[in-house]
């Protein structure tokens, strides 16, 4: 989530003239992410000793992936090209980006994670917000504001989803530190 995050806000390099707080802001929540994923990864590994045994490969969910990507692959097919044949080209990536968000939402319930609801509403909120307040011919920098605006909201929801999943991973791995603790007083 922190990599496609930054991939997708990293964006506001474009408007670096007229934003410098942007530029900081986004290397700043890049770098703290990255480093908690680290932190992250490290604690688990030091945890490998006390692991389950690995789930088995489940057809089902593995299927359900699928048919969520293939639905949204044609989903973002059929848009893009009936925009382009209305000749309302500009709606494109936003409309893709709304789409985006929509599919967090299925993979929210077909993954049973709660954070990627949380992603699907901010991806839809940040479609909403630039088609209510920016011109479809309005720029940020050199970016068309309909490409620029939904990127960064975008990027954003990636950001807030990671830190979730991160506090997340944090709270269940202070647990399962302190098991072995409990396990040896009772």
């Amino acid at each position: 989530m922190t990599v496609y995050g930054a991939g997708s806000s990293s964006v506001v390099w474009w408007g670096a003239g007229t934003a410098p707080v942007a530029l900081a802001v986004w290397a700043l929540v890049t770098v703290a992410l990255g480093l908690i994923g680290i932190v992250q990864l490290d604690r688990i590994r030091k945890l490998s000793g006390q692991t389950a045994a690995p789930r088995k490969f489940d057809r089902v969910l593995a299927r359900n992936i699928g048919a969520v990507i293939l639905i949204y692959t044609i989903a973002e097919g059929i848009s893009a090209g009936a925009l382009h044949a209305l000749r309302h080209d500009a709606l494109i990536f936003p409309i893709a980006v709304g789409i985006a968000g929509v599919h967090f939402f299925v993979f929210a319930r077909v993954l049973d994670t709660w954070q990627y609801y949380v992603t699907g509403i901010l991806d839809c909120l940040a479609v909403a917000i630039t088609l209510l307040l920016a011109s479809s011919d309005s720029k940020v920098g050199a970016m068309p504001s309909w490409i620029f605006y939904p990127l960064v909201g975008g990027g954003a929801a990636l950001f807030v989803t990671a830190g979730l999943m991160f506090y997340e991973s944090g709270v269940i791995l202070m647990r399962l530190s302190q098991m072995p603790q409990d396990a040896a007083r009772d």
